[in-house]
Order: structure tokens, then C-alpha cells, then sequence
């Protein structure tokens, strides 16, 4: 059996107060030392830097801002008219010309029924394709929203809305048994396509600045070799070649050859400056090609059309090796005539016959 032995009690105090002090010591270091560090700890992280947010989104890329013509394609164009309504109707022989044949009220209808009152309209123009027609106009400030509730309202079915972009809303419905689309453009510019959807959806992507190997209307092959006649006229007719057989043999044929012709107006004190420009590779036979022209003008007016709208006979022609050009001044009055009469009046007017008298009533002569 064994016998344990108890330790003395020096023994006891050689083992025992080592630890106790040991113990004793980390504990009031461990205390200053939380006492050093929470402080510490606070300061640290009020001076750290501030958690990473997420980036901000990015800002929206810029819109091209242009005329109505930058958002026309040369692909497929037929024609292209465009205009200065708000200019026209600054001129006041001018304007009341225009009220001969629009009246105040189908403006203030037009107006009432799309939210865009077209006399106050700066720029506008409209497009013919094969399967539709393309409408545009800038408009003045506070118009877009209007014009947008007005189309919706209009709408049979639909609408579709869409926003490519923040500055950017496209509305399609239908609209009768036509399909049409509204674009609007940061609120200043308006497009309106009637049938096919796709040239509006063609205007929102030069908007957007996506079609760069696609030229807009007046940069592609054939309207690009007319010079600028918008920038000092207030209406232009434009029209690309090559041009279908029956048009071909108009000009005196000079059509055939004919890359593009424009036409472009201006009021000018009573009369309507015109001005007709074909362009094409006349080269050496220029001088035989402005002949031609000014002889099929002269034919043109003096034939029943002509003498309708009383149009001038005698025109100036100037030729180069790539561009005929006509000019001749037009008497507005009976422009406005004529419009009247083939447009507004019926067979009687257009042919100059007499009224029919009432019976009984004699016949007064004409002066």
C-alpha cells in the first residue's frame, strides 16, 4: 500500500503563488489593455474610409439633334417635301393664299385632334416609301405631351409604348385599319409614321446615332448631288432617280439621264420664285440638255395644266457638266387659282364652263 506524503507548506507557497500572481498580473493587463483598445478600435473606425458604394448609373448617351431630314432614310425613299410652315405663313400675301385653300378652321381642327398647331410649326417634312408615309416636325416647347396623349387617344388598339432611351418614347397602335407609330425626340421633334412601323422605328435609331454606314436622305447617292435649296426657300420638293418609265419621257426625256430633281419655292412680293434643279452627268452635251429643259418648260406652260395655274412661259436655264437649273417667277395669284379650281372646285371651274342659270333668268355675259 502506498503511503502519500503530504507537501509542506513551503512547498505548498512554491507552486501556488507563482500562478496566482501570474493570473493576477494578465488579468489587470488584459483590463488596461481593453481599456487602450476600445477607445483605439473607435477612433480607427471613425477615421476608416467609408464602405465602397455601388457606381452611379451611367448617364444616358446624347441624342443627335438635327432638321426633320436626319431622321429620313435614303434607303428606299420615293420622295421627300420639305417645308418652313412657320415662315410661309409670316408672309402675309403669302398667308392669305394659303387661307384660300386651308382655312383657319381645318388648321385649328388638325390642331385640336394631333396637339400641334402646324402654324407655329419652324421645320417639318414628309417622306413617301413604298409601304408608308413619314411625317416629321419640330416642335415648339410644352407640345410633345400633348401630342402623344392626343395619338393615344386616337388609337383603335393599343398603345405599345416604348423608351429606348430616357429622351426617347415610341407609340404604336392602330389607328382606323392603319397601323401607325409616333416617335417623339427630347420633346422637339415629332414623327409620325402611317402603314409600315419601321421607319419610325429607322428615325429612332439615327436618333440613337446607330445607322453611321446608313445615310440620312439628303447625304445618300442621289439627293446629295442636289445642291442646298432648303436653307433659303421655304418649300422644297426633292425626288432620287432612277425614275420609272412613264416619268422618264418627261423634260423631253431628260429624266432618263436624271439622278435627282428638286424643287424648291419662296414668296417673293406677289410672285413664288421657283426654282428646279436636275442633276446628272450632262458633261459636254450641258448647253444641248438646257435647251431641251427650257423648251419642255415653256411647252408645259402653255399647255392646259400650264395656263390652269397661269404659269409663266419664259424661264432661265443655266447649265453645267452635273446640274441644269430653272428658274422662273410664278404670279401666287393664280397658283392659288388654279389649286382652287383642280383641287377645291369641280368640273365646271377646272374647264371654265358657264353656271347653269335658273330658268326664266337671262344669262348675263361674261367681261
Amino acid at each position: 500500500m502506498r503511503v502519500g506524503t503530504r507537501p509542506s507548506p513551503a512547498v505548498t507557497k512554491a507552486t501556488t503563488t507563482p500562478t496566482t500572481e501570474q493570473r493576477y498580473v494578465h488579468g489587470v493587463w488584459a483590463n488596461r489593455f481593453a481599456g487602450w483598445l476600445l477607445p483605439l478600435a473607435a477612433w480607427a473606425s471613425g477615421c476608416a474610409a467609408p464602405q465602397a458604394e455601388s457606381p452611379p448609373a451611367r448617364p444616358a448617351p446624347p441624342l443627335h439633334r438635327g432638321p426633320p431630314a436626319d431622321y429620313v432614310s435614303a434607303a428606299g425613299l420615293r420622295w421627300l417635301l420639305l417645308l418652313k410652315p412657320q415662315q410661309l405663313l409670316a408672309d402675309p400675301e403669302l398667308a392669305k393664299a394659303v387661307r384660300a385653300i386651308v382655312p383657319d378652321r381645318r388648321f385649328d381642327a388638325f390642331s385640336e385632334s394631333s396637339g400641334v398647331d402646324l402654324r407655329g410649326v419652324p421645320s417639318a417634312a414628309v417622306a413617301g416609301f413604298a409601304y408608308s408615309t413619314l411625317y416629321l416636325a419640330e416642335l415648339p416647347r410644352g407640345v410633345a405631351s400633348l401630342a402623344r396623349a392626343r395619338f393615344t387617344e386616337r388609337l383603335l388598339s393599343g398603345p405599345v409604348t416604348k423608351r429606348p432611351h430616357p429622351a426617347l418614347v415610341r407609340i404604336a397602335g392602330v389607328i382606323g385599319q392603319t397601323p401607325e407609330t409616333l416617335l417623339t425626340v427630347e420633346d422637339r421633334l415629332l414623327a409620325v409614321a402611317v402603314g409600315d412601323p419601321l421607319q419610325a422605328k429607322i428615325a429612332e435609331a439615327y436618333a440613337m446615332a446607330r445607322l453611321q454606314r446608313s445615310p440620312a436622305a439628303l447625304r445618300g447617292a442621289a439627293l446629295s448631288a442636289l445642291p442646298d435649296l432648303f436653307s433659303n426657300n421655304a418649300a422644297v420638293l426633292l425626288a432620287p432617280g432612277p425614275f420609272a418609265d412613264d416619268w422618264q419621257r418627261a423634260a423631253n426625256g431628260l429624266l432618263q439621264s436624271t439622278v435627282a430633281i428638286g424643287i424648291a419655292a419662296r414668296p417673293a412680293a406677289g410672285k413664288v420664285a421657283t426654282t428646279i434643279c436636275l442633276a446628272g452627268a450632262w458633261g459636254d452635251s450641258a448647253d444641248e440638255a438646257s435647251a431641251r429643259l427650257a423648251s419642255a418648260w415653256t411647252r408645259f406652260a402653255e399647255s392646259s395644266a400650264g395656263r390652269l395655274f397661269e404659269l409663266n412661259p419664259v424661264a432661265n436655264v443655266s447649265p453645267s457638266s452635273e446640274l441644269l437649273t430653272l428658274t422662273v417667277e410664278l404670279d401666287l395669284n393664280g397658283l392659288v387659282r388654279g389649286l382652287q379650281a383642280s383641287v377645291l372646285g369641280d368640273l365646271s371651274q377646272i374647264l371654265h364652263l358657264p353656271e347653269k342659270i335658273p330658268q326664266g333668268e337671262p344669262a348675263v355675259p361674261a367681261n
